[in-house]
């Protein structure tokens, strides 16, 4: 049986094809259907993560397959609701923006009382914490999962409502974490180091690599727990589309030279992350201009969410965008384009 080919987007760099064994699939839906879904018994899979990426290839086909469940597929549809009248055992695959659609249909999630939900690609939403608060005692259940295409998934936990922020990731029984980079902000975080035996191989390597270090900036929470603070590069996932805004910024600063322009990352009710551009240049550069080009970056980069001009970029004494000064100088004014 040959290896399966799950590609990286290329909004990083050149795209990468990374393999994965039948046994390594295998081995991820089962390890993930014991450890955090409680080897529930479900009559029925919904999934609106499309099964060319990783995540909604193990949970929208190989779990399917493996337990012999019929499976709905609205990767492309994903406004339409999954069904919920029946009272069947249901999984929903999510992705960042499926929650908003469930947050708009509360009662018939409480009804049912046999649904779990399964979260990836993109940090939960203030949607997924609102659904799963508001239905803490009707018997839904939501978890979280952390991974890569490179990875697969290496930890996770409950999403429950207001508190998950301070609830810590678990690492997967299969997954070794290894002492990692210190970030650099003179504190003690390191970025997460991982080793176990669902590594994917990059194509063209013999093997695997013994260990893969993400860009995930984690601190100790107890024995094969941390908690998580953040990337330790300039990268967001929009929808699951990885996006390093540095490389946006290369890119649109070769677009309009002699602008001072950066990007910012933000948090977005719908998607999760996504990120919006500041300048500051000349007036004849208008935002509804410099987002038109932004819109047309090549490799299938998200376009940004808003572009603001601003009257300087603040900086510190050692170059550094204050980014908390940045935002706070943006308003919504005729010197913002929104999507």
């Amino acid at each position: 049986m040959p290896d399966i080919a799950f590609a990286t987007s290329g909004s990083t760099g050149p795209p990468v094809t990374w393999l994965r064994t039948e046994a390594q699939l295998r081995a991820e839906v089962e390890l993930v259907h014991e450890a955090v879904l409680g080897s529930a018994r479900f009559g029925r899979v919904v999934s609106y993560a499309p099964p060319g990426h990783l995540y909604g290839r193990l949970y929208g086909r190989e779990l399917p397959r493996l337990h012999d469940i019929p499976v709905t597929g609205l990767w492309d549809e994903p406004l339409t609701v999954p069904p919920l009248e029946d009272g069947v055992p249901t999984l929903l695959v999510c992705l960042p923006s499926t929650w908003q659609l469930l947050a708009r249909h509360l009662p018939a999630l409480a009804r049912h009382g046999r649904v779990t939900a399964l979260h990836s690609t993109g940090p939960a939403t203030p949607a997924a914490h609102r659904v799963a608060g508001r239905l803490t005692e009707s018997g839904f259940r939501a978890h979280e999962l952390l991974g890569s295409t490179e990875t697969g998934a290496v930890a996770h936990r409950p999403i429950a409502g207001e508190h998950t922020d301070g609830l810590p990731w678990r690492l997967l029984p299969d997954v070794e974490a290894l002492p990692g980079v210190l970030a650099d902000d003179g504190g003690t975080a390191r970025r997460l180091r991982v080793a176990g035996p669902r590594l994917a191989r990059r194509s063209g390597a013999e093997a695997p690599p013994r260990d893969w270090e993400m860009p995930d900036l984690v601190a100790p929470a107890g024995p094969r727990a941390f908690h998580h603070l953040g990337r330790a590069s300039r990268l967001v996932k929009v929808n699951g589309v990885r996006c390093d805004l540095a490389r946006v910024e290369e890119m649109a600063r070769a677009r309009c030279p002699g602008l001072d322009l950066v990007c910012a990352p933000v948090s977005d009710p719908v998607r999760g992350e996504h990120y919006e551009v500041f300048y500051a240049g000349p007036e004849a550069v208008d935002p509804v201009t410099l987002r038109r080009q932004l819109g047309r970056l090549p490799s299938g980069l998200p376009a940004p969410r808003a572009v603001h001009r601003v009257p300087r970029i603040p900086r510190s004494a050692t170059g550094k965008v204050l980014t908390t000064e940045l935002t706070a100088a943006a308003r919504p004014t005729e010197e913002t384009e929104h999507v």
